[in-house]
Formats: C-alpha cells, sequence, structure tokens
C-alpha cells in the first residue's frame, strides 16, 4: 500500500511538472504559436488567389489578394499579395489602382531590394496618367470656341502647346470649335540639389518624378529662387568667343534650353550624356535629351525654379 502510494504520488509529480513545463512554454510561445496559426491562415488564401488568376476570376483574385494584404500585414504573403495585385491591375490598364498599389508596397516594406525600381515605376505611371486623354482630378474638359488657338488656351489655363499637343494627340496646331480637350489645370515647379546631382518636378506641391541631371563644376551653379524666363528649341548657343549652331560638334545645349531668370544659365539638354550625374557644366543644369524634351513640354514660362547646394 505503501508502494502504490508513493507511485501516485511520483506519477501526480510527474504531472504537475509537464503541466508546468507545458504553460511556461505556451505563455513563451504564444505569439509565435499565432504568427503560425496567421501563416497557416495566410497560404491557402493566396493560393487560391492564384488559382483564381489562373481561372480568368480577376475579381475574385483581387479580393482574396485584398483579404491577404490586409488580415496578414506580418505573413510574408502580404507582400506577394500586393505584387500580385500590382500585377492584376497592370495588366487590366488601371493605372490609378496600380499606382495605389505600388505605393502601398513601398509603405508596407520600404526594405525590399527594388524599391527605388518602384518608386521609378510610381513615377512612369503618374507621368502615363497625366498624359493620358482621360480627364483625372489635375484636368479638366474644354470645349474649343470660336477665335481659340492653342497658343491663347495655354496662356488661359498656364500650361503648354505642347502638353495640349501630346496628350490630346494632336497633329498640328490647328484645331475647330467644339473640339473636346483634356487641359491639365495643375502648378508645376522644379527643384534642383547640387550635391545629389537631382532635379524633382513637383505637380502641384507633390513631388512628381525625380531626373538626374548634371550642375556646375566648382559650385558655379547659383543658389536661389529662379523662374523659367525663355524656352527655345535648339537655339544658337553665345559661348564665350564664339557662335555655336545647332549641329556644330561644339554645340552643347542639346534638345531644348530653358533659361532662367538668373542670366546666362539655364536647364538644357547635352551632346554627351555620358556626363549627366556629375558636378561638370559651366553652370547650367544638363539632363538627358529625352528628360528635358519631357519637362520642356510640360512647364510653362514662369514656372519657379528652386537651386540648393
Amino acid at each position: 500500500m505503501n508502494n502504490s502510494r508513493k507511485i501516485l504520488i511520483a506519477v501526480l509529480a510527474a504531472v504537475f511538472v509537464i503541466c508546468a513545463v507545458s504553460l511556461f512554454v505556451v505563455k513563451n510561445t504564444k505569439m509565435d504559436f499565432q504568427e503560425a496559426l496567421d501563416y497557416d491562415s495566410a497560404e491557402p488564401l493566396y493560393n487560391r488567389a492564384k488559382t483564381f488568376i489562373k481561372e480568368g476570376e480577376r475579381d475574385k483574385a483581387a479580393a482574396t489578394l485584398f483579404v491577404v494584404m490586409n488580415k496578414y500585414p506580418d505573413s510574408k504573403y502580404a507582400e506577394r499579395a500586393i505584387r500580385q495585385l500590382i500585377d492584376v491591375y497592370t495588366k487590366d490598364g488601371d493605372l490609378e489602382k496600380t499606382v495605389y498599389y505600388r505605393r502601398r508596397l513601398l509603405e508596407s516594406f520600404p526594405e525590399i531590394k527594388d524599391a527605388e525600381k518602384v518608386k521609378e515605376g510610381i513615377e512612369d505611371l503618374k507621368m502615363d496618367m497625366m498624359m493620358s486623354p482621360e480627364i483625372g482630378e489635375d484636368s479638366i474638359e474644354y470645349t474649343v470656341q470660336a477665335g481659340d488657338t492653342l497658343s491663347a488656351i495655354a496662356r488661359r489655363f498656364n500650361t503648354t502647346v505642347e502638353l495640349l499637343k501630346r496628350i490630346n494627340r494632336l497633329q498640328s496646331d490647328v484645331i475647330r470649335p467644339g473640339q473636346k480637350f483634356k487641359v491639365v489645370v495643375s502648378r508645376f515647379s522644379i527643384f534642383v540639389d547640387k550635391s545629389d546631382n537631382i532635379l524633382e518636378l513637383s505637380k502641384d506641391g507633390d513631388l512628381f518624378k525625380t531626373y538626374t541631371v548634371s550642375t556646375g563644376k566648382d559650385n558655379s551653379t547659383p543658389v536661389g529662387v529662379f523662374k523659367i524666363e525663355e524656352k527655345m528649341v535648339k537655339p544658337v548657343w553665345y559661348k564665350v568667343g564664339a557662335v555655336v549652331s545647332p549641329g556644330s560638334k561644339e554645340y552643347e545645349l542639346g534638345e531644348r534650353w530653358m533659361g532662367l531668370s538668373a542670366a546666362g544659365y539655364g536647364i538644357h539638354g547635352t551632346s554627351d550624356e555620358s556626363t549627366i550625374g556629375s558636378q561638370v557644366t559651366q553652370g547650367c543644369v544638363r539632363m538627358y535629351n529625352k528628360d528635358v524634351v519631357e519637362i520642356f513640354d510640360i512647364v510653362p514660362s514662369g514656372t519657379e525654379v528652386k537651386i540648393v547646394d
């Protein structure tokens, strides 16, 4: 009887120890266990969304991916879900939602390896949206009146003839009464950082697109707030001691010139794109030719340009 009692006590003691240890383990691994549950719950949902995509059920796929993204934000499937949403809306041609989910990806996962590429993609998409004929928050529909010209319309809305033509797919300056145009009514500004050799184009106060540029050697680019005073396509270059025409091997202004209120300085293209990104100019801001053409078409004379060290 004594032996039986001892055995019973030993068993009870063992059970107590096991329970105590189990309680300790559960208490200290509760978060890991919950994460495991979330992982297990997110995975089948994500896989189901991929099946929807294969079956052509894109709306169902998007709805399922949305659940994964919001219900399991700490799961590895959250990032995958956002990337799949980007892919879905890119293929659907929905630029607005594509931009939204690219931004969501950067906000939720700022340390991703392709963050810079994602950012560039957002800027390119925003440009595509503005250049699209579809009316957005930044634009209005304008009906051409008798006596209107593109120049007059551009002045009225503080935009450019080039932007009107690009957006509305116009092949010439000839317009007729009754035509309907998209007119961008946003206000643009330019910011140049000499230290980083970047030019930022802002639209209604928000960063719109970033460009790599060259600035002046020996700190020759002036700092301050200026305005674009003249815009010209391949003007004659009055180099110190010489007059250089477009087409000459010595011509360095590239495809466009935008003269600043700081006399003698401007933003222009280049004859040597390998120099972009360095401090090598005589003080002007030098851009890739495709970039300076893009900005030239967008910003009107009078646009503010701020340059800092």
